[in-house]
């Protein structure tokens, strides 16, 4: 169905429950030959947050499966991340008010959850830090590895690091990187290019590039790379091992409709020098057409219909993809995604335009 009475076309291409909308993204495993998104799942405001799955065969188009209660629904949920364990899908989340970090197993069909311990996994944080949150579960070397945001005594952000061998005892690893900047949420850690990349939440979404031992990670160069209504990161590797992200679009609690809150479509990261660029995926190829009606960019600005709907940096080619009211842009050859809502919305379906360098588009 491809719109609704007073709230304008729905879009085909970007995911979004049809009761409810994305919140938090756990992340994307490849399970049985098929893509599996692990996400929060916001409902009314009168229903706690339950956990959802979309299965994909190209990572474009998702089908819905039922959503699950959370293993524990009190408290604020936080972001988290999901990995593919010894048993199967494994996730790890934080808690506002009860804090600590707690994991969570899928029961053997798949169509729920259950924690695994009854208690976190992580406890209070190490002395001189507070408000350990948002866990980031990878492999690395010889085990896993965990990432925790965590706030310094003395302020600023810090990303602590935990280590383990089975998924369920942790040990503290230290202190991965801290900084002046305040407010920094969601930390990923992964390998790119022969380099190791890390993406923070925060103001705006940086990143960092630079060297990781499995232990300790020096930063050559920062960079911003989330703008306008474009939220936490979600990367992983596609089939053919290309490192790619996904990244909920608009604001899971107020951003307009229902599915304000929804999935951006597939883009494959890559570093080049100094900078982590973006370019859409090759299974977007077959579902899009040149051209995006009344959408221009110059200078870094896209405007819509003449209205300046989200800033990028200038230069290197600018790919402009719009579904239906959302708007994704990428900039080659400088940093980053940008995501804007238009005010005039299109037919959905995904039309996509690339314009050399920082000139203007004739669409």
């Amino acid at each position: 169905m491809d719109g609704e009475p007073g709230v304008g076309l729905r879009p085909r291409m970007h995911f979004t429950p049809r009761d409810g909308r994305v919140g938090d993204l756990f992340g994307v495993l490849r399970l049985d030959g098929r893509y599996h998104l692990f996400y929060e799942h916001r409902a009314a405001a009168d229903r706690a947050p339950g956990w959802g799955c979309a299965v994909s065969d190209d990572l474009v188009i998702w089908h819905e499966r039922a959503v699950a209660p959370a293993p524990d629904a009190t408290g604020t949920p936080l972001c988290g991340s999901v990995v593919d364990g010894p048993g199967g899908p494994v996730l790890f989340h934080s808690q506002a008010e009860r804090g600590g970090v707690r994991r969570a197993v899928t029961v053997p069909d798949r169509d729920g959850w259950q924690a695994t311990p009854d208690r976190p996994v992580l406890g209070p944080p190490p002395g001189g830090f507070t408000g350990l949150r948002d866990p980031f579960v990878f492999t690395a070397g010889d085990g896993w590895r965990m990432l925790v945001a965590a706030v310094p005594e003395n302020g600023g952000s810090a990303v602590l690091q935990y280590r383990s061998v089975d998924l369920l005892t942790w040990d503290y690893d230290g202190v991965l990187i801290a900084r002046a900047e305040s407010g920094w949420g969601c930390p990923r850690l992964f390998a790119l290019d022969g380099e190791w990349v890390l993406l923070v939440a925060g103001a705006d979404a940086s990143y960092a590039i630079g060297s990781y031992d499995g232990r300790d990670f020096t930063a050559r160069v920062w960079g911003v790379f989330g703008r306008g209504r474009l939220g936490p990161a979600a990367p992983f590797l596609d089939a053919a091992g290309r490192r790619c992200v996904l990244a909920r679009v608009g604001d899971a609690e107020s951003d307009g409709p229902v599915w304000a809150g929804r999935l951006s479509v597939p883009w494959t990261l890559s570093v080049r020098g100094a900078t982590l660029v973006a370019t859409p995926h090759p299974h977007l190829d077959r579902y899009l057409v040149t051209g995006v009606t009344g959408l221009t960019t110059a200078g870094g600005e896209v405007r819509d219909h003449g209205d300046l709907i989200l800033r990028m940096p200038a230069g290197g080619e600018t790919t402009v993809l719009a579904d239906a009211d959302i708007v994704e842009v990428a900039v080659e050859g400088v940093s980053g995604l940008g995501a804007a809502r238009r005010s005039v919305p299109g037919y959905p379906g995904g039309h996509i335009a690339r314009i050399a360098g920082s000139g203007r588009s004739d669409t």
